[in-house]
């Protein structure tokens, strides 16, 4: 009879122990993973193209995103009533202000121009052959330029078109917000502020 219990006891004491080492192993992973709110922060958020009252299209953008967010770009705008667009990250100094720079800006040397040509159009008519056009990291990660590639989405011609994509910008290396530019409409352009 003392046998009997004492191996009660110490199947008990097993099934404890092993009970609380399950306990910790899930409580360490966690901290790991940093999924103690750090998982289910992620978001989605929308950048709309819309239609203004007077016939223009506009991006309809949030104020803030958080690095590891989900950035998804909605068309809904009619392409064979306005053409189609591209959402273009773009270093806040290339954006054209002013309608002489948005004359040029799909000459060479001008940022709609540098935007087809990473998305790999050669000619005046030929298609977008790259599309997402990526640079850098994974994600919405590169800001371009004249001199250097970024991250760009063509709408193409059907309404409602969606792409989404993690964020994945570094705001603590610089430049806090993601700049951004449709290469076919020039004056529409907005930015993002990005909380690390």
């Amino acid at each position: 009879m003392e046998k009997t219990s004492r191996t009660r006891l110490g199947r008990v004491a097993l099934v404890s122990a092993l009970g609380a080492l399950v306990v910790i192993a899930a409580f360490a992973a966690t901290l790991a993973t940093g999924s103690t709110g750090e998982a289910s922060r992620a978001k989605t958020k929308t950048v709309y193209i819309k239609l203004r009252r007077s016939g223009l299209p506009h991006f309809v953008a949030p104020n803030t995103i958080r690095r590891g967010d989900t950035l998804r770009i909605v068309n809904k705008t009619n392409a064979k009533a306005i053409g189609p667009h591209t959402f273009s990250l773009v270093t806040r100094k290339v954006i054209p202000r002013n309608k002489p720079e948005r004359k040029k800006c799909f000459t060479p040397h001008h940022i709609c121009f540098s935007i087809a040509i990473w998305h790999g159009v050669t000619g005046p008519n030929s298609p977008p052959t790259k599309n997402p056009a990526t640079a850098g990291p994974a994600g919405w990660s590169t800001l371009g330029n004249l001199k250097r590639n970024g991250d760009s989405w063509f709408t193409g011609a059907k309404r409602n078109a969606s792409f989404e994509q993690e964020v994945t910008f570094d705001p603590t290396k610089g430049q806090k917000r993601l700049s951004f530019v449709c290469a076919i409409h020039p004056w529409m352009h907005d930015s993002i502020k990005v909380l690390p």
